[in-house]
């Protein structure tokens, strides 16, 4: 991998790399996930699908837990660049079918499911790897301005999106190609230097010095974990926020503000997390941002129509976590395992997070069809949070060394900590 240089001159080169990462994953398949609700509709109608139809291809983006493993391992393979290129070129082509192609459920399925497997390579699972590759004293900074990418392009581009969408939906599979295309493709092109993101070095005999053992490794599934465990909490309350706050009897327009609550918790979350990620023990500001939210949850399950400020307050505290989650699982992988194999063990990790979002989203909904309230799945989410926390404290973090600022000096144990 290319040597990174002096901590002082980071952002010499660096700005160029977090600038270009942050275009591309603006742009990449996390912007289809959040606009794909805005197709509902126009495309049921026009394709004949129902509701169940159209949740059956929402939860099919699970290939992603396939596909983050195997992306990881080629961006370590291969380097970040020719992995980017290649999977946002099938990216473009996946989006080119659904508006040119698609006519029909099996035909609309597919491409979900296409997208889902490719997709990490626009996603954090192979964009945080030039970061991490580059960035030692300023890396948790890096990666949030990395994430803050893909949350103005949500600000952005939806209310552009809708009126296309209401002038022909396909068409609207066609301007997310040509953003990832036209905007995210060259960005990485042309601003990021081609030295980042190489792939890792390799030993002496041209192999790469590592395997899969890392799934033996007591760290990586605490890790993993943790994620997958914080996963099933922000996954159920983002997919059921709205329902959330009116069940309370809270007005729709409070339930509005609370998903824009949700939004701006979740950008302080990617900037705010990487900085304490910086300038902080690690783990304990790891712990501190996944506790938070059960606050959040504890509110939702007292609140009642005069507890308004407070309600769009637990929707920010929620949306941090939901923000703060890349910085603080990249981080970690990075310093743990080092960059060796950061593309495989990130992505594995990545994958294994999918399942808890898709099984948040099946239990909030599953919790109110069965008892009439959401009550249930907050307290359970409450302790949730709560064991995932408890998962981060063991991890161990090498010293990244001199001149570094603040480190975790605790040695990295060798061969007692597989499982």
């Amino acid at each position: 991998m290319h040597p990174p240089i002096s901590d002082e001159n980071e952002w010499a080169v660096g700005w160029r790399i977090v600038l270009a990462c942050a275009v591309a994953n603006g742009t990449g398949i996390a912007l289809l996930f959040y606009c794909f609700s805005l197709f509902l509709i126009p495309m049921s109608t026009d394709l004949g699908l129902t509701r169940a139809d159209t949740g059956i291809v929402q939860s099919l983006i699970i290939t992603a837990v396939l596909g983050a493993p195997v992306i990881g391992r080629l961006t370590d393979l291969f380097g970040f660049r020719p992995v980017y290129v290649v999977c946002t070129l099938l990216l473009v082509l996946i989006g080119l079918l659904q508006g040119l192609w698609v006519s029909g459920f099996w035909s609309l399925a597919c491409t979900v499911a296409l997208a889902g497997f490719v997709g990490g390579g626009s996603s954090s699972v192979a964009l945080t790897q030039p970061i991490n590759a580059h960035f030692r004293r300023y890396r948790g900074r890096a990666l949030g301005l990395v994430g803050i990418g893909v949350s103005l392009t949500t600000i952005l581009v939806p209310p552009f999106l809708e009126m296309v969408i209401a002038v022909n939906w396909r068409w609207g599979y066609l301007a997310l190609a040509a953003l990832s295309g036209l905007v995210g493709l060259p960005a990485v092109l042309l601003l990021m230097p081609r030295s980042a993101g190489q792939r890792a070095i390799r030993s002496g005999n041209g192999k790469l010095p590592h395997d899969w053992s890392f799934t033996r490794q007591r760290d990586f599934w605490s890790l993993s974990l943790a994620n997958m465990i914080a996963g099933i909490t922000t996954g159920g309350a983002i997919s059921q926020l709205s329902p959330m706050i009116v069940e309370h009897g809270i007005s729709s327009a409070t339930a509005a503000l609370g998903l824009s609550s949700f939004a701006a918790g979740q950008f302080a979350g990617k900037l705010g997390g990487g900085w304490l990620l910086d300038r902080f023990e690690p783990r304990r500001m790891a712990i501190l941002m996944t506790i938070i939210p059960s606050l959040g949850f504890l509110v939702f399950t007292q609140a009642d129509p005069g507890m308004v400020l407070l309600v769009l307050a637990a929707c920010a505290m929620i949306g941090a976590l939901s923000g703060a989650d890349i910085d603080i699982y990249a981080y970690f992988v990075a310093r743990r395992f080092g960059l060796a194999q950061y593309g495989s063990v990130f992505g594995a990790l990545h994958g294994l997070g999918w399942i808890g979002t898709a099984a948040g989203i099946t239990l909030f909904s599953a919790t109110f069809t069965w008892t009439g309230s959401y009550a249930p799945a907050q307290y359970l989410a409450i302790g949730l949070l709560l064991v995932a926390a408890a998962m981060l404290a063991p991890v161990r973090l090498p010293a990244l060394g001199p001149g570094h600022g603040k480190t975790d000096a605790t040695p990295l144990p060798t061969g007692l900590d597989t499982l």
